[in-house]
């Protein structure tokens, strides 16, 4: 979208965090109305996905009130049905780019109104020592939350966690110590992560995580973010000295349906990266690879009854495109895309999230400007994630490898 409304969108959502307690959001819509962008502000405000949303007319199943595709104005108010049956009354600023086919980014500034529902979460077995869930019980929500991710079209996530070299606890302090090492770890875990995450006692000395909503990028984040914290963390444990004990993690992640299609493969591929994690050499995150990115140049569109040209793809792999654009969606977006590719029958589409921008320096000005952003595949169409990966891995047609260094996501 064009700079001046992310400017306004932004400024918008930071006056009304500071004003109201309730978390806003943002989206995007075409000229006809339609959803075509949907942050994850969004998703939590109102329980709706993305991917539940995107490419959907407003009217139904969010908007039920006030008109965005026609109106002029900045401020509007509007009725937002959510996910649990719950009405919101919201006010929402729109910021239209002009001339370029009527897409509009709608804040919204101020909660007026929302009904309260409460929620209940199932319980499962759990760990005697550490309070957890079990490796049984890791298990069975597993196969659930990807089921639940396939009929929702929602990414999904595992972590696996394991503490490096924890044997040496036990032989320096004791096996007590390394027990109570591994209940303190617990807290850490649990208290780094979002409460709808599952956190389990995998084995002895193995921690597993379920993000729910969550691609290979975030997953990335969480994964990293765990292990520094778990890096600077000290453990005092009885009998030992004041310094406490230190440990690190060795992590490893994987991500449906970018690196698996079913429970049994993707924790296979979480198994596979933390191994990897392992051999070079320890207290470091990885995530599962299946295939490299190439360089790829491809006009890629804003998808939507208007499809608006973002820019030019770098690069493609089969878990996210990077695309050069002096104006990129702001981080955390999903956005409906669609692309052309020489080996399918019309365009590609796929939902997609942009998980990083990359500034470009103007040099003689020294402006910095976008080079561009990269986008995570986190829903495909019916055949096109096979027609991406044919593209990639099977067809012999040559790519265009356009200038500048590739980006991964």
């Amino acid at each position: 979208m064009r700079h001046e409304m992310q400017q306004v969108a932004a400024r918008n959502g930071r006056d009304a965090a500071r004003g109201h307690g309730l978390e806003t959001g943002s989206f995007l819509i075409d000229d006809q109305g339609t959803i075509v962008g949907f942050d994850a502000r969004m998703e939590r405000l109102t329980g709706w996905t993305a991917f539940e949303v995107v490419g959907v007319r407003s009217g139904s199943p969010i908007i039920l009130g006030g008109t965005l595709a026609r109106g002029h104005s900045e401020f509007l108010d509007l009725t937002l049905r959510c996910k649990d049956g719950s009405l919101l009354e919201v006010e929402v600023g729109v910021a239209r780019g002009a001339g370029r086919g009527g897409h509009a980014a709608v804040s919204v500034l101020r909660v007026t109104a929302r009904s309260e529902e409460g929620r209940t979460a199932p319980s499962t077995g759990r760990d005697p020592l550490t309070g957890l869930a079990t490796r049984e019980g890791f298990l069975e929500r597993l196969g659930a939350e990807v089921r639940s991710a396939a009929t929702g079209g929602r990414p999904l996530a595992v972590i696996l966690a394991d503490v490096d070299h924890l044997r040496k606890v036990a032989d320096v302090h004791g096996a007590v110590a390394a027990g109570m090492v591994l209940q303190k770890l617990a807290g850490v875990v649990r208290a780094t992560v979002r409460d709808e995450d599952i956190v389990a006692r995998f084995e002895d000395d193995d921690f597993g995580l379920i993000l729910p909503g969550l691609g290979r990028g975030s997953a990335r984040q969480v994964a990293a973010r765990l292990r520094s914290t778990v890096e600077r963390f000290r453990f005092n444990i009885a009998g030992g000295d004041d310094r406490g004990v230190a440990i690190t993690l060795s992590l490893g992640a994987a991500s449906y349906p970018t690196d698996a299609d079913n429970d049994t493969d993707l924790l296979a591929r979480a198994r596979e990266a933390i191994a990897e994690a392992q051999a070079l050499g320890r207290n470091r995150v990885w995530c599962y690879t299946r295939r490299p990115r190439i360089p790829v140049k491809t006009p890629v569109y804003l998808d939507g009854a208007t499809p608006l040209l973002l820019g030019y793809s770098q690069d493609l792999s089969p878990s996210g495109v990077f695309v050069a654009t002096p104006a990129p969606i702001d981080v955390g977006m999903r956005c409906a895309l669609s692309f052309p590719l020489p080996t399918a029958e019309g365009n590609v589409h796929v939902i997609g999230r942009v998980v990083r921008t990359v500034p470009r320096d103007d040099g003689a000005s020294g402006e910095t400007r976008s080079a561009g952003m990269g986008l995570e595949f986190e829903k495909f169409g019916p055949e096109d994630r096979r027609a991406i990966e044919s593209y990639l891995f099977e067809s012999d047609t040559p790519t265009l490898r356009p200038e500048g260094a590739a980006f991964s996501v």
